[in-house]
Parts: C-alpha cells; structure tokens; sequence
C-alpha cells in the first residue's frame, strides 16, 4: 500500500478548517477573559463569576491546543509542498504510513516521537520537583 500525499493533504486542510471554525466560534463565545475587576466591580454573585471564569479558562486552553494543532498541520501541508513529507524530521527515516493515516500532521517517526516526549517528561519532572 502507498501513502496517497494528496488524500493525506485533503485530510490536512479539512482538519485545519475544522480548527479555525471551531477557534472563531470559541472567540466569538469568549472574547476575552473575565478581569480582576470585573470580579471586584461586577454585582454577579460569587458563584456567577466563577463559573464564567472557569468557562473562559476551559476554552482559552482548547484555544491553546488547537493552536500548536494548526501549526502541526501548517508544518505537514509546506512538507509536502517541499516533498519532505513523510520523513522524521529528526533521523530521516521514512514515517510508517500506518502512523501517517493516523495522525497526517506527525513531524516523527514513532522512536524519535517517544524519545522527545521521554526528554519532555524528565523536564516536567524536574520542573515539578522544583516547585515542590
């Protein structure tokens, strides 16, 4: 079986116009975040506040991870305008297409995929020990 670059690309920008739709109506819903001094000036109730403040807070981290997302997918479309698709930008191995239809955005193979995410966890451990 062979990786059809074209499906894959098909794949990419309908995925990107997902993001951007749903990153439209998400800021469309919560323009911008509740302020210290909406909560000190404001004549909602406590409870009110909160729930809007843990709302906005839920929906700027979907903000967040739709983002490093479309830059993912943003990444993968220029490779292939490149032809560099389908390579692990880390060895240059060829990415296994079963990873590919899976995740059409993967930058790695699954062995430099694990090793960075190993190197990630160690920092977040050590950031974490830090602060406790």
């Amino acid at each position: 079986m062979t990786l059809n670059i074209q499906e894959q690309k098909k794949k990419l920008e309908q995925r990107r116009a997902e993001i951007q739709n749903n990153a439209a109506s998400l800021t469309e819903a919560y323009p911008t975040p509740v302020s210290t001094e909406e909560i000190s000036e404001g004549s909602q109730e406590f409870e009110e506040i909160a729930v809007d403040f843990l709302e906005t807070q839920q929906e700027q981290s979907l903000l967040v991870n739709d983002q490093a997302l479309l830059s993912e997918i943003n990444t993968a479309l220029k490779r292939i305008e490149d032809g560099t698709y389908g390579k692990c930008i880390e060895c240059g191995k060829v990415i296994p297409e079963k990873r590919l239809e899976a995740l059409p955005w993967a930058l790695r193979c699954i062995e430099d995929e694990e090793k960075l995410e190993k190197v990630n966890l160690g920092q977040q451990e050590l950031y974490d020990s830090d602060i406790n």
